[in-house]
């Protein structure tokens, strides 16, 4: 028995010519009806679920990159594990410490699933990105350190010979997607196709390597700004162009700035892919468990004083 998902994006379907009648939008849908035709012999067919899932993450449709052109593309969706588990050519494991919340509402032990977003990209140029995006509005002063959990693998029918290090996940924090942002960007370490068991932390971490890990301590960001302001006072930088330096505690991985952002004003949070070989690619990119860490509580200094003055006429 063979299980095939469908999915069928809405705005899609509202943009083509397959509209019957006068329907304009979906504010008044009442059924939904299902069609099958051009069978020539008897089929048994199960259907198991019709859903209609809305996602918090939108995929950005433009360019993000000037230099290079928009190719490749991108199909977003989740990955958990009570319906990934046997998945090929990775099958989907908890990340590492990660464990499924018991559900206290049902009267037997039950778990709930457990997903992380999934971006299958193909034919990527070199240069090309695609991401998606969240608006917030966050003030991530008050936390040290941002964390994601990240996994890569080539596709099952890929032909392009992927390998370690040539797409890269970038994070993306400012007030808007091209102007005002700071840039943190990971080069993707790949696991190999196979089986790995859920239960055993080895192939946990093989499905999650810790190369891949987002872990990011805030303070290079405010670092950053700092040495491009600087560089910029000395003729060296400007605000409209991308200022880059490498984390040191992680050389391999590349922060940026553009324009004037600030972590106490985050409205935009863009999660993406880009291609750093010399040639086109396509792989598979699951992110999980994006989380804040580390809360800054310190104290400050207050001091109060008075002051008499007397002034002539």
């Amino acid at each position: 028995m063979t299980w095939y998902q469908f999915r069928i994006p809405l705005k899609t379907a509202l943009a083509s010519n397959s509209r019957v009648g006068g329907i304009s939008d979906f504010t008044s849908i009442r059924f939904i009806r299902l069609f099958l035709t051009n069978f020539q012999k008897p089929v048994v067919l199960r259907f198991a679920t019709l859903d209609l899932v809305r996602g918090e993450w939108r995929v950005y449709e433009q360019n993000l990159n000037t230099t290079s052109a928009n190719t490749g593309t991108m199909a977003v969706s989740a990955v958990n594990i009570e319906e990934n588990n046997d998945k090929t050519p990775v099958n989907y494991v908890l990340p590492p410490g990660i464990s499924r919340v018991v559900d206290p509402s049902q009267p037997q032990l039950t778990e709930n699933n457990e997903q992380a977003l999934a971006l299958t990209l193909s034919n990527m140029s070199t240069g090309d990105a695609h991401c998606v995006y969240k608006n917030t509005n966050t003030d991530l002063r008050y936390y040290k350190r941002l964390q994601m959990f990240v996994h890569a693998n080539a596709l099952e029918s890929n032909t392009t010979n992927l390998q370690d290090n040539q797409l890269a996940l970038f994070v993306r924090l400012g007030s808007d997607y091209k102007s005002n942002f700071y840039e943190y960007e990971i080069p993707l370490k790949l696991t190999p196709p196979g089986p790995y068991d859920p239960y055993s932390v080895q192939d946990c971490r093989a499905v999650w390597p810790e190369e891949n890990m987002l872990d990011i301590d805030l303070s290079v960001f405010t670092s950053l700004k700092r040495d491009r302001n600087k560089a910029k006072s000395e003729g060296r930088a400007s605000y409209t162009q991308v200022f880059t330096a490498y984390d040191n505690d992680k050389p391999n991985n590349k922060i940026s700035i553009v324009g004037n952002p600030s972590l106490g004003d985050v409205k935009t949070i863009i999660i993406g892919v880009r291609n750093l070989a010399s040639e086109t690619k396509s792989g598979e990119v699951w992110v999980n468990e994006l989380r804040l860490r580390e809360t800054n509580n310190e104290g400050g200094w207050a001091a109060q004083g008075n002051m008499n003055l007397q002034l002539s006429d």
